[in-house]
């Protein structure tokens, strides 16, 4: 399991079969999970799931990804959450692979993150994602 925090919200990828072990962690309810996408790797399926409590959720107005992001860094970033590469990403946008990284870099210090994984979970988080919207990151 991998956990990582996007402004103060802790995130977690991890296997579907252990999403029960997550809920049992919390038997009083406080945090609330949103299941923000999922993805199949070696045929193994996870969940990208996010976890605040009601103090997070209240104070946590950092505005939408399109309101930080140049419209370029939007194009690569939902480059990004199609499971494109940066070689991918360069040849669809006619850059040069250096370019694309560093707009990941600066795509990364907008959002406050440092993984392409914590990136693409922003971005569906202040997308307003929950569960059932469609959503899937594969």
């Amino acid at each position: 399991m991998t956990e990582f925090t996007i402004h103060g919200v802790v995130c977690q990828v991890l296997p579907v079969e252990r999403m029960a072990e997550v809920v049992s962690d919390d038997p009083q309810g406080e945090a609330s999970l949103h299941i923000v996408g999922n993805c199949t790797v070696n045929g193994q399926r996870y969940v990208l799931i996010c976890k605040s409590n009601s103090d997070q959720q209240n104070g946590s107005d950092k505005g939408l990804a399109s309101d930080l992001l140049t419209k370029r860094e939007l194009q690569v970033a939902m480059m990004v959450c199609e499971g494109r590469g940066n070689k991918q990403i360069a040849h669809r946008l006619h850059l040069s692979e250096w370019t694309v990284s560093s707009y990941l870099r600066r795509i990364y210090a907008k959002l406050g993150v440092r993984t392409r994984t914590a990136m693409v979970a922003s971005l569906l988080c202040s997308a307003g994602s929950s569960p059932g919207d469609g959503h899937q990151l594969s």
